[in-house]
Parts: structure tokens; sequence; C-alpha cells
């Protein structure tokens, strides 16, 4: 059975690279970011969205055990935490985009137009994360472990609803794997793909590191990881929010890597 869901997946994904991912970053294909069936709409950037949550959720889900920590407890957690998470990161990008979003309220709670910032779920996430371990017999750096086990494969599928919705992209540039913008009909770096592609790597070194690191050093090594990738892709990014002259999330990222780097030797050291 696994095999087949694998070999139907990787027949799945090629199918989708040769009729829409390789024509549309050639500008031969422009995909309509709305699916319109009669009275009804679907938007790409949400099915994107739900089909990233349900990746990271069975992939923490089957591995749970490993950390000590039921099913049941994975269950009841992710609710709370997928929808503290997507507020805090729609909060994160309404702030750092105010003067847009001060004239225009009623954008405010569209996430199906895009606007999320990963840096606003973790912080959102890591609050749901502390207070819920309280109350249970494992501890904060468990969950926390298992938790980031399956966020980088999230974090890759959701991605691509950057790629529906043409945003997260970087300058013009005429490299064979191009993105192509409908708005200025232009191609630029597809900076949604590189971290794609990032996220795809730090699932797999976390995977590697599972059982062979001491508890925390998992979770402390997928932020440090995240954000050392995110630090070089923000800079190829025409869309970045910008503080004093300086790029935020470059900014974020940098004291993340520091912070957690610095976090990840003590508890190693500690053990």
């Amino acid at each position: 059975m696994k095999k087949l869901v694998v070999t139907a997946s990787i027949i799945v994904l090629i199918l989708l690279s040769y009729f829409i991912f390789i024509p549309a970053f050639a500008g031969r294909l422009v995909i309509d970011p709305v699916l319109h069936l009669g009275l009804f709409q679907i938007h790409w950037y949400g099915v994107t969205l739900a089909a990233a949550i349900l990746a990271a959720f069975f992939v923490i889900r089957r591995h749970a055990w490993k950390f000590g920590i039921s099913v049941a407890d994975i269950d009841d957690f992710s609710f709370w935490a997928v929808v503290v998470g997507l507020v805090g990161a729609r909060l994160y990008y309404v702030i750092f985009s105010y003067d847009y979003f001060s004239q225009n309220l009623g954008e405010i709670y569209k996430i199906w137009h895009g606007g999320q910032s990963i840096y606003g779920a973790i912080l959102a996430g890591l609050i749901v994360l502390y207070v819920y371990s309280r109350k249970k017999a494992y501890g904060f750096w468990q969950l926390f472990d298992a938790v980031a086990l399956g966020l980088p494969l999230g974090q890759a599928i959701g991605r691509f609803g950057n790629f529906f919705n043409q945003e997260a992209y970087g300058a013009v540039t005429s490299l064979p794997w191009k993105m192509y913008v409908d708005a200025n009909q232009q191609f630029h770096h597809p900076a949604f793909l590189y971290e794609a592609i990032w996220n795809i790597i730090i699932f797999f070194i976390l995977f590697r590191l599972l059982g062979k690191v001491k508890s925390g050093a998992l979770a402390l090594s997928y932020v440090a990881l995240y954000s050392l990738g995110r630090f070089f892709i923000e800079g190829t990014r025409v869309d970045s929010f910008f503080l004093l002259g300086f790029r935020v999330d470059q900014v974020v990222a940098f004291l993340l890597i520091v912070t957690f780097g610095w976090l990840i030797f003590l508890r190693q050291k500690a053990h």
C-alpha cells in the first residue's frame, strides 16, 4: 500500500510538472487563482493551504509516539495550533503591510488572496505549544520536536499557493526556471520555489536527525535551518517588508539563526 501511494504521488507530480508547472514557468500558461464551478468558487491558494496543513498533520500524527505523545493529544492540539497559527500568520502580515490594509480593511480577513507569514505562524504556534504542554505529562520540547518534524513538508506544499496567486517572487530574470507574472508580463525569480525546495531539504535533514539528537535539538534545528535559507531567499524578493531600510524578515531570520543556533549548542552541552 505504501509503495502504491508513493508511486501514485510521483506520477501525479510528473503530470503536474509537465502540464502545469513547466508551461507556467515558460509563460505559456497563466492559471486563474480561482476555479469557477457555477455558484461555487474554489481558490487554489486555499486548496494548497489545506493540503499543506494536512500533510504536516499526518507526518506529526504518524511519528508522535517517537516523542512520547499520544495520537489523541496530537489531534486535540492540532486544531488549536492551526487556528492560532493562521491568525498569527495573517496578523504578522497585516501589521507589516499596515499602509495597505489601513486603507482596505475589508481585505484583512481574505486570506485566500494570499498574505501569510510563516514567522507569524511560528510565534503564535509557540504560544500554543507552551500553554498546551503545561497541561500534559510531557514537556514543551517534546511537543515542539514532534511538530517541527512535519512543518517543513507542510511549508513546502503551502508555498505553491504563492505560485497560483503569482506572489512571493524575486527580481526579473531570464533563467530557465523563471516565473512568469501576468501583472507585468515579465519573468521573475521564483522565490517561492526556492523556499519550497529548501523546506524539503530540511524535512529530510530532520528525519536523519530523528533519534540521534537530544530533546529539543530537532525543533531548534528546524527554526535555525529554515531561517538560514530564508535569510538568503528573502534577499531575492521584491515584496519584502522594510523597516528603517532593512528587510524585516531578513532581520528576524538573522536573529533566529543566532539565537536558536546558540540554544542548540547549550542544550547539547547540557546533556
